[in-house]
């Protein structure tokens, strides 16, 4: 991402509608798998700020890796220090290391080659059985100028993570869209902003948001993390993954 991305997510994701939202609809799928569980070892690879590997450490001991020295520094900040500077294509850890894996919009980005090869890679760092979880960006029809400021190669469908990361070796568990609510309005919104400022320089959709419009758009979020224990959401702008070694 870039340099200004990063200042701006550590300073709003904590009560952001989106970042908590995701987080929410996260750690609600999650927990199913890991009920009970504790001193597990987990990896959180592109960690960015840190701000999802403070959830993590309920389960156990949390290593965080970024391929960007300053989500890293903004890591040490929050006071974790188990980290280090590397890339999902080539993670610097033994085989069947992590009792589980997450990995939040990460595999989309430009600088992933090759998706399926660390799709492998994430798999062999993984303990028998261990789990993976995932979130990443859905629906190329909603490709726009924040994609471009988010440094994005593509967005996904689900058929199409599910297959790669079967490919991988992975068995898949659960499968969702998320962001299902609001798709509407972000289509329209990114449909709008890709004509009227195609010239500009690129940016970030994300910003902060009034309070009372935070609250709103973040019940939404609340809403779809209870929807998605009953059934899985048929589109969406993001997508879940869990899926098991």
């Amino acid at each position: 991402m870039e340099y200004k991305e990063y200042v701006l997510m550590n300073e709003i994701e904590q009560s952001h509608w989106w970042f908590k939202g995701k987080r929410r609809i996260i750690f609600s799928q999650l927990g199913k798998f890991l009920v009970n569980k504790k001193n597990l070892r987990i990896l959180d690879v592109g960690c960015g700020t840190g701000i999802i590997i403070k959830n993590f450490q309920k389960y156990g001991e949390v290593v965080g890796i970024d391929i960007e020295s300053i989500a890293l520094r903004f890591c040490l900040k929050r006071g974790i220090k188990n980290l280090a500077c590397a890339s999902v294509a080539n993670l610097p850890f033994k085989s069947n290391s992590f009792d589980v894996v997450g990995v939040f919009d990460v595999l989309y980005h430009k600088e992933v080659k090759n998706d399926v090869a660390a799709m492998k890679e994430l798999f062999r760092v993984l303990n028998p059985k261990g789990i993976l979880i995932l979130t990443d960006s859905a629906d190329m029809k909603l490709w726009s100028r924040h994609d471009a400021a988010a440094h994005a190669r593509e967005r996904y469908t689900i058929p199409k993570m599910s297959s790669r990361l079967c490919s991988a070796g992975f068995k898949i568990e659960k499968t969702t869209y998320f962001n299902t609510l609001l798709y509407p309005v972000i289509m329209i919104v990114r449909k709008i902003d890709n004509a009227l400022n195609k010239k500009s320089h690129v940016k970030s959709n994300i910003k902060k948001t009034n309070v009372l419009l935070n609250k709103i758009l973040y019940f939404i979020f609340v809403l779809e993390s209870y929807l998605i224990n009953f059934f899985n959401l048929p589109f969406g702008v993001s997508i879940l993954v869990i899926a098991r070694k």
